[in-house]
């Protein structure tokens, strides 16, 4: 029996320890995107114990036993981060049962994506084949849908995938639909505000409780959203919508909010600026929402927000689709701002938002060891083509069930060399 127990805790610590990097890795002679704006031709990327260790135009420490890949011609990556995504809760849309991202009920925040992340699900692996190396997994449904999560793309489970247990909780703001019934939209935008307004209100008076008191779960997972230790992303669609949910957040004194919205945030840039409000522009590639707007205002939005200052990423909410995000950068790069800046959209603006730019987001000494090597550009869909990819110094697998079927029919039809 003992020696029974003794192999299950070696086989335990074994998968624990499963991508934990076992000699280091030199990436040399590949252009280096830090993440953060700087380039690095013809460059160093070395790494070892899951950790960056330099990255530089010279060859700075050199290791014995390290292993040498020449990235000569390609790019080299920070791995990118998707926001905004339902990756994970949700396999066919049209089957009930693989669908975990709406909870029932209409006030959540104790509600955490995290327990219910699917890492064996079979999208999760085309957003790494694309070169999403992390996602912010949200919930959705309901006036406070709960709280997300920041995985890794590829993990044994949900414990080993989690970067970050807990994000921050998300609102859906009430506003008034165009193709409703405006005095009914208005009664319910009445009791959702009234709704709202007394949760937080209930929360802040939580703080105060005895330790003795009962535990009230939803009271109590807004306490770290109080206390400005995680965000309160409020999903909202409208300029009106957003100057609204910047003067609740300022009545009752919440320090970090997140706009998770679209075009409309360009409308009241200085307003947000004001407000110390991060913003994540959601679905770039998407049609106006008002006639008078230009037809590529959907894409200049991000531009004109970093402009006035404000600190922008992107999203892209779904689940399989979300996999294209960095090609929703790419376009932005072409109305108003740089590929550089656009990349940023993905590295360390979307780090930063989730309070995470001191582990990843870049490619700096002593941040995790997470990135990806790419022949063409990342950005660009007709030329983006995804050849290795390190989590934590680890190299994983970058193959798919789309892959293995492209292989299958290629062979069958003889195009395997076309």
């Amino acid at each position: 029996m003992i020696k029974r127990i003794g192999l299950i805790l070696l086989t335990l610590l074994a998968v624990k320890n499963i991508n934990a990097q076992v000699i280091p890795v030199i990436i040399q002679g590949g252009t280096i995107h830090m993440g953060n704006g700087q380039i690095i031709n013809n460059g160093f990327v070395a790494f070892d114990s899951g950790k960056i260790v330099f990255v530089d135009s010279v060859m700075r420490t050199s290791y014995k036993n390290a292993r040498i890949i020449d990235a000569k011609g390609k790019h080299v990556y920070p791995g990118l981060i998707l926001l905004n995504t339902i990756l994970g809760l949700n396999e066919i849309d049209a089957v009930r049962a693989t669908r975990d991202y709406d909870e029932t009920g209409e006030v959540n925040p104790n509600v955490r994506t995290i327990i219910a992340y699917n890492t064996d699900s079979k999208l999760t692996p085309t957003a790494l084949f694309n070169g999403v190396l992390y996602m912010q997994v949200i919930p959705q449904g309901g006036l406070v849908s709960g709280k997300s999560c920041v995985v890794k793309t590829q993990a044994m489970n949900w414990e080993d995938a989690a970067l970050k247990q807990e994000d921050g909780i998300h609102i859906n703001w009430p506003e008034i639909s165009r193709f409703a019934n405006i005095s009914e939209q208005e009664s319910r935008m009445s009791v959702q505000l009234s709704k709202l307004n007394q949760l937080i209100k209930e929360a802040q008076q939580y703080q105060f409780q005895p330790p003795t008191m009962p535990v009230n779960l939803k009271l109590q997972a807004m306490r770290p959203v109080l206390e400005g230790k995680q965000n309160l992303y409020i999903h909202v669609a409208s300029a009106k919508g957003i100057l609204e949910a910047l003067q609740f957040a300022k009545v009752h004194g919440l320090p970090k909010i997140v706009l998770v919205t679209n075009e409309s945030a360009a409308m009241v840039a200085e307003e947000i600026k004001v407000a110390n409000a991060s913003v994540i522009i959601n679905n770039v590639h998407s049609l106006p929402l008002n006639g008078h707007s230009a037809i590529d205002q959907p894409f200049k939005a991000v531009a004109q927000l970093m402009d006035k200052g404000v600190l922008v990423a992107i999203g892209q909410s779904g689940s399989w689709e979300s996999r294209n995000v960095m090609f929703n950068a790419g376009t932005c790069a072409a109305y108003g701002i740089s590929k550089e800046q656009a990349l940023t959209l993905l590295t360390l603006n979307a780090a930063t938002i989730l309070g995470l730019d001191a582990a990843i987001g870049t490619l700096e000494p002593s941040k995790q060891a997470s990135l990806i090597v790419v022949e063409g550009d990342v950005l660009d869909m007709k030329t983006s083509q995804i050849k290795q990819a390190f989590i934590n110094g680890e190299e994983v697998e970058i193959e798919n069930t789309q892959t293995e079927l492209y292989k299958k029919y290629s062979k069958r039809y003889g195009l395997e060399a076309k």
